[in-house]
């Protein structure tokens, strides 16, 4: 599956949508990179990053651990709304400054070369696409997509999940990093270009800092057991939010898992791809799409993963229209509760015998 492929040719669909975006950034004169309000809140962002891992050192006994499950919480906020659109070049029009807030992907322990591969390169062109997609490849644990295999434990998997997503970030960052270095790989499409020299020094100067910052300096004001369970609660709240948010989008039971055809080739067009694979969650809630980054504005990401998350909510209705008109759907659910909950139903119905295997979205005709 290396050679997996969108058909050739024109692409109907996101002609009209980028022209329709195209369109609305002219009119109102804006650029698609980010502006004061992501800036603002990057700096707000930063702030509490700083504080809560200054706190640390000077908040006494079980109040460090709240300072460290603090922290946790902001380490994701610096993911969601900071390296995310950095690494897309969307945080701002200056490419120097897109790379530095990249690397802050590196100060919350992973690899910005990394992320790159797995989650611009493959994740956002073959979203769903089991053995393309390692978002949703779970090495058995889960079944995730109907084209996995189930194993008689996938039957509990809506309720173990839970708690293995708080050591999703632990599993992440000292293991299937490693794991990538090693092999060159993104689940099995190779590297879609070598680590240079200085790829390779980042990527173990930045692992010996995280180290560094997270246990041997908290070590030097704490016992090694307040370390070591401050730094567990940190990576539980961290790796909870990491896993459940970019869950909600794609492994729900309103998205597509489409499977290519004997040649490699994928049925629809990139735009429609996205559309069928991505949903949207509470669109409405200006507090979570605050917090998130934009990121319950999935379809409009993947559909444009390099217009700043800032613009998202102005942009969500004139998508949709347009969409509707061309005769397809922005998937939605209406809350953070009700994508929870498809999220749960999904992983029940995969992990049962009677799951979507004799679904028509599971055939590569109707993909």
């Amino acid at each position: 599956m290396s050679n997996i492929h969108f058909p050739s040719g024109q692409r109907p669909v996101y002609q009209q949508l980028s022209a329709l975006t195209n369109g609305y950034f002219k009119a109102a004169g804006l650029n698609k990179t980010g502006d004061r309000r992501l800036h603002n809140k990057a700096l707000v962002i930063l702030a509490m990053y700083a504080f809560s891992y200054s706190a640390l050192y000077w908040l006494p006994g079980n109040w460090a651990m709240a300072a460290w499950l603090l922290h946790g919480v902001a380490t994701a906020l610096v993911g969601f709304n900071i390296m995310h659109d950095g690494a897309h070049d969307s945080f701002s029009s200056s490419r120097k400054l897109n790379r530095l807030m990249a690397l802050t992907f590196n100060l919350i322990g992973s690899n910005r070369f990394y992320w790159a591969q797995k989650h611009n390169r493959n994740h956002h062109a073959f979203t769903n696409v089991d053995e393309a997609d390692e978002d949703i490849d779970a090495l058995g644990l889960f079944r995730m997509s109907p084209h996995q295999q189930r194993r008689p434990f996938h039957r509990f998997q809506h309720i173990y999940v839970w708690f293995l997503y708080l050591i999703t970030t632990l599993f992440w960052f000292f293991a299937l990093d490693f794991k990538a270095y090693k092999s060159q790989k993104i689940a099995k499409r190779a590297y879609s270009q070598p680590m240079s020299f200085g790829d390779h020094a980042e990527f173990w100067i930045s692992k010996a800092a995280y180290l560094c910052i997270y246990l041997v300096l908290p070590a030097m004001v704490m016992t090694t057991e307040q370390v070591i369970w401050g730094f567990l609660i940190m990576h539980a709240a961290l790796g909870f939010l990491f896993a459940v948010v970019f869950q909600l989008a794609h492994v729900v039971d309103k998205a597509e898992f489409p499977r290519p055809d004997e040649n490699d080739a994928l049925q629809d067009e990139w735009a429609v791809h996205q559309m069928r694979t991505t949903v949207d969650f509470a669109t409405n809630n200006r507090f979570l799409t605050w917090a998130l980054g934009g990121l319950n504005f999935q379809a409009e990401h993947h559909l444009f993963p390099r217009i700043s998350h800032v613009h998202y909510p102005a942009l969500h209705p004139l998508i949709e229209e347009r969409a509707k008109e061309l005769g397809y759907e922005l998937r939605s659910y209406p809350t953070l509760w009700a994508a929870l909950a498809g999220h749960y139903r999904h992983l029940r119905d995969m992990g049962r015998r009677d799951s979507k295997e004799a679904s028509s979205q599971t055939d590569p005709q109707t993909c």
